[in-house]
């Protein structure tokens, strides 16, 4: 019997009597290594790693270059800004925080630069309908990457606004797995000064379970705050929806996920035609979808910072590494030697 074991969760799936092709595992086993998981597989005791820490993935691409797979996520990792609280609803003051933040930077204090992917956008790699733009970088190109900010634009930008002097709160919701580091809040902070407001990080404490506090509930008024979308569906529908169509504010709630407070009806007709053409015509509706995605980007709804990424390392007995958008890595497709 061929077995393939993964540090990860407890959980053991076999298939008695089922012929697995060869090579293939015919039981796969699960387990729990918080601790030492890349001693595991070093020394032979788990042949799949998932997820690795953070702190451990340069030294693991360089050292196993070879047997290490990084593939973009769906979620999209953010700062919300309010569009009606001063001074985020003045679009100029928007588009400069674009421009002025590096998204190499935060990518880099996430934890690894090479499971961040920056974006200008708020739909995933993942998702039909995606094409990749981002206008708020130095010399911006056809092929929509974000390369470095462009503080003097930004700079520019908050000087015609009026709005030097004001105070700006950023918002972070922690301390539960997946917040940002303090560092990162510090590091939006001091760029937030740059521009010339008087810049302050508060930590919630009050978010429930499923919520995000004061961060949600339009009567606290939030002007910014760190916030995380990972996908329920495939869908483009599925990113923007819930999180940017006027139905989706909920006024004076912690339940509410349009923090950005952002409602247009010439954008929500799009986002209801899309929808509708989805079932009959998936290739129309995505490409409606893209420039409902970039009329977003545009608006600095949001301001975007990267797609988080996947990693896996395999140990060198096992192969054909197949890589699903939603599943991840497909377990049953591995095979080992």
């Amino acid at each position: 019997m061929r077995r393939l074991t993964i540090a990860l969760l407890v959980m053991v799936l076999a298939h008695p009597g089922f012929a697995q092709p060869a090579g293939f595992p015919d039981r796969i086993v699960l387990k729990a290594a918080p601790s030492n998981q890349v001693a595991a597989l070093e020394h032979g005791a788990a042949d799949v790693l998932l997820a690795p820490p953070l702190e451990r993935v340069d030294a693991l691409a360089r050292r196993y270059a070879s047997q290490v797979h990084i593939d973009p996520a769906g979620a999209t990792f953010a700062l919300v800004v309010n569009t009606r609280v001063a001074p985020f609803d003045r679009l100029a003051v928007r588009k400069a925080l674009n421009y002025a933040i590096d998204r190499n930077r935060i990518a880099r204090l996430s934890g690894s630069s090479l499971t961040a992917q920056p974006t200008c956008q708020v739909l995933a790699p993942t998702l039909p309908g995606y094409r990749p733009y981002c206008p708020y970088t130095l010399d911006p190109s056809p092929s929509g990457s974000w390369t470095a900010p462009d503080l003097a634009k930004a700079e520019r930008l908050v000087a015609g606004s009026g709005t030097r002097g004001n105070k700006v709160t950023l918002l972070l919701a922690g301390p539960p797995p997946g917040a940002p580091t303090l560092q990162v809040g510090r590091y939006v902070v001091s760029v937030l000064d740059r521009l010339g407001y008087q810049a302050s990080l508060k930590v919630i404490t009050n978010a429930p379970s499923a919520g995000l506090g004061d961060l949600s509930d339009s009567s606290k008024r939030p002007q910014i705050g760190w916030f995380t979308w990972f996908q329920d569906s495939p869908t483009p529908s599925n990113f923007i929806e819930p999180l940017l169509t006027c139905r989706s504010f909920v006024p004076r709630s912690q339940d509410n996920l349009n923090i950005a407070e952002f409602c247009s009806r010439r954008i929500d007709a799009q986002i209801a035609h899309a929808v509708a053409l989805q079932a009959r015509d998936p290739a129309a509706a995505n490409e409606l979808w893209s420039r409902i995605d970039h009329e977003l980007v545009d608006r600095a709804t949001w301001v975007p910072l990267y797609n988080p990424r996947t990693v896996t390392v395999l140990a060198p007995r096992v192969g054909n590494y197949k890589y699903h958008p939603f599943w991840n890595v497909l377990l049953d497709q591995l095979w080992v030697r």
